[in-house]
């Protein structure tokens, strides 16, 4: 008899036969697994890997704040992270996570991000500006491209040539993609050396690299002062030492930061414009916003903070998030063992009909009626804990001020079309096909 005390579950002879349905649609599997065995259950991959799932907000909260020393991100998905993005503040772990978080940190406090506000809005008027209009127009690539470009002129305030922001924004993206395809079907790594799939992918990231470094090239050798990211993290200095990062730690992290600050700000901004344009009544409000406030004001705008709120809750760019056990742990009458994968079901969390109500309604109002809602147990639009986002301030920055300029100008209605989920690192709509009207 086992001495752990696990959630009910599914065994590893039933995981391999619903494998197939788990790998087609996540999100429904996960919900309907929540459905079947209540907030938390249980799963054996293999011979013996453990794994939970869990949407109970106490639950995730002892993982990621109250007991988060015990836990550590899951190696089965940073070691596969690490040989394609490097081992920057995503996916890296222990004291070099501690060390690494500690010194870039200051540089995303709101006062640090205001002198990159310019970039930002400056950035976001030149693409609104080129926006299309028209009916049955596909937002989410557009969308995709301008943030892309606003996260590139953050890191590097010089001019980009065209092609290498395509080379980038391209090479980005068929790295996520092979990665989604190395984490969901890890028998396939057999076949790699016959296809050459993982070989093509090491020269991608290389080719990556190779772009960053020539940037650091030139700004090393450069005596301008630039107000961007990059100019953050080479002048950074350990508190122990006084050294600056190596070159290879630096671009490490520039890596992540377009990894993980590029995607979810783009979904985010697409789902939003999605559910805008059913919400008459929100989208009226917002364009009413712009007539009395400032671009830069809209960062205090309690209303378009609702309706970013209410967006990330129903969409979050981080639909789930997973972390390793490092010694023996229990949790209300659970108990596990170490190297336990506990992964925080987020989308599940953010939709429960027991903490929320109307779950399923785009309802910005909520967040106005009652404030604490933003700061609940029931709310992780940004991880939460030590290892929450570090770029949630700047992300927050650049969709009130997204928001702000394009409804300022346009108007959206819908389509036929409804987004349908693509459950990836992050949470992606297939498209977003829209009405568009300037004012």
């Amino acid at each position: 008899m086992s001495k752990y005390n696990l959630p009910k579950g599914y065994s590893a002879f039933q995981v391999l036969f619903k494998t197939k349905a788990f790998l087609d649609n996540p999100i429904i599997f996960m919900k309907n697994s929540m459905s079947k065995f209540g907030d938390t259950y249980s799963a054996t991959i293999g011979l013996n890997q453990k794994i939970i799932i869990t949407q109970d907000p106490n639950f995730i909260s002892y993982i990621l704040k109250e007991n988060h020393k015990n836990y550590k991100k899951s190696k089965f998905l940073s070691e596969n992270a690490v040989e394609l993005f490097g081992n920057g503040l995503l996916f890296s772990n222990g004291m070099y996570w501690l060390k690494q978080r500690r010194l870039i940190q200051p540089g995303f406090h709101k006062e640090k991000l205001k002198g990159l506000y310019e970039i930002v809005i400056n950035s976001i008027h030149v693409s609104i500006n080129k926006f299309p209009i028209g009916n049955d127009i596909d937002i989410f690539p557009l969308v995709h491209k301008i943030s892309f470009t606003i996260l590139i002129k953050s890191l590097f305030d010089i001019n980009v040539p065209e092609t290498t922001m395509e080379l980038l924004g391209n090479t980005f993206s068929e790295l996520q993609t092979f990665f989604i395809k190395d984490v969901n079907k890890p028998f396939e790594k057999i076949i790699y050396p016959f296809t050459g799939e993982k070989k093509k992918a090491l020269a991608k990231a290389k080719v990556v690299r190779t772009i960053f470094k020539d940037i650091i090239k030139e700004r090393k050798t450069s005596k301008i002062q630039f107000n961007d990211l990059l100019d953050m993290l080479l002048n950074s200095k350990y508190e122990d030492t006084g050294l600056e990062m190596e070159e290879e730690q630096v671009i490490d992290e520039l890596i992540i930061l377009i990894f993980a600050g590029h995607e979810s700000t783009a979904n985010t901004i697409s789902w939003l414009f999605y559910l805008i344009a059913t919400d008459k009544e929100s989208q009226q409000k917002i364009a009413a916003e712009t007539k009395e406030t400032t671009i830069l004001e809209s960062l205090n705008n309690e209303y378009l903070k609702a309706v970013m709120y209410e967006g990330m809750r129903l969409y979050p760019a981080a639909w789930m998030t997973g972390r390793e056990t490092i010694e023996n742990d229990n949790f209300k009458g659970l108990s596990f063992p170490k190297n336990t994968i506990i992964v925080p079901f987020f989308y599940g969390l953010h939709r429960n009909k027991t903490n929320w109500e109307d779950a399923d309604k785009f309802y910005p109002q909520r967040f106005l009626n009652d404030p604490s809602l933003a700061k609940s147990k029931n709310f992780f639009p940004f991880g939460a804990g030590p290892r929450m986002c570090i770029g949630n301030n700047f992300a927050i920055a650049e969709i009130a001020f997204f928001l702000h300029a394009f409804f300022a100008k346009f108007t959206i209605t819908p389509t036929t079309q409804i987004p349908q989920m693509k459950s990836l690192i992050t949470l992606k709509p297939d498209k977003v096909v829209l009405n568009i009207a300037r004012l």
